[in-house]
């Protein structure tokens, strides 16, 4: 008999409940707002006195809900552990495996046996939980007087884009003390109740919000060590965009406060030096 084990990375970072309030005041420039006379590569050249919108709302989380998208999300470190006596009985217990993680938003990868987080589950299984907040925050901008689609989503992009910069764990203890692995990655409502989230769970959160609503379409571009946000609206002059299935998509920096259309020059002459350099992940 043979044991193997399939264990991913991990930080001793646990997450509790008593981390989530229920009403959060949310306070938020919009980048998108203010006046670029040009761009200088990664510098934007300002109008004089120009400046930024101020958006604030009053959110309500509910935690409860949060607790239940945690406990939704990743698999027991125990299910990566496999014994087998045939190589049968092998692709049986890893298509097994697969399947069951498949429904907990983690990806096995066939060729290596390496998890990977299912951003199209965790998309879809946020999008009812995060509806009424992105719902608040497309009032709060239009009674700023925000019309356009694409000022609505400029004013979601800047909320998430304010959240703190923080790498998630790659695992976290249940109640039972389980170390359950996620992949490095968060639900959409655990990130906003922390305020907190890396590029990966931001753009899971942005697209959550804004699929919520049903605002615009969203893709992710990979590149090997960072992920963007496109939307499908029509490129602006000086946007930077993508072709993906005939259509352009125009590129959404999340990680940080950057206007739509604008990423930083290192990530975009990776995009610019051909198809064969990033990854596009369709959001359906």
């Amino acid at each position: 008999m043979r044991l193997i084990s399939f264990i991913l990375p991990t930080l001793l970072l646990a997450t509790t409940a008593s981390a989530f309030s229920q009403r959060q005041k949310m306070q938020w420039s919009d980048i998108n707002t203010r006046e670029v006379v040009r761009w200088e590569g990664d510098t934007a050249i300002l109008a004089q006195g120009a400046t930024m919108t101020e958006l604030q709302c009053n959110i309500f989380i509910d935690s409860n809900k949060v607790l239940r998208a945690i406990d939704s999300f990743g698999i027991p470190e125990a299910w990566t552990k496999i014994t087998y006596r045939s190589d049968e009985e092998l692709k049986q217990q890893r298509d097994s495996l697969s399947a069951k993680a498949h429904k907990h938003g983690i990806k096995m990868n066939p060729e290596d046996y390496n998890f990977s987080v299912d951003y199209n589950w965790v998309v879809n299984n946020s999008v009812a939980d995060l509806h009424d907040i992105a719902n608040q925050i497309r009032s709060t901008a239009r009674r700023k007087g925000y019309r356009s689609r694409r000022d609505l989503i400029g004013a979601i992009a800047s909320f998430v884009q304010e959240l703190k910069y923080q790498l998630p764990p790659e695992h976290r203890f249940n109640d039972d003390g389980e170390k359950i692995l996620t992949a490095g990655a968060t639900m959409p409502l655990e990130t906003l109740a922390k305020r907190c989230g890396d590029c990966d769970t931001k753009s899971l959160l942005f697209a959550g919000l804004v699929r919520s609503i049903s605002l615009v379409d969203v893709i992710f571009v990979a590149i090997e060590d960072h992920l963007f946000t496109a939307i499908r609206i029509n490129p602006s002059q000086g946007d930077h965009s993508i072709r993906h299935k005939g259509r352009d998509w125009v590129l959404l920096e999340l990680s940080d406060s950057w206007p739509i259309g604008h990423v930083p020059e290192n990530h975009l002459s990776v995009i610019r030096s051909g198809k064969e350099a990033y990854r596009v992940i369709d959001i359906d």
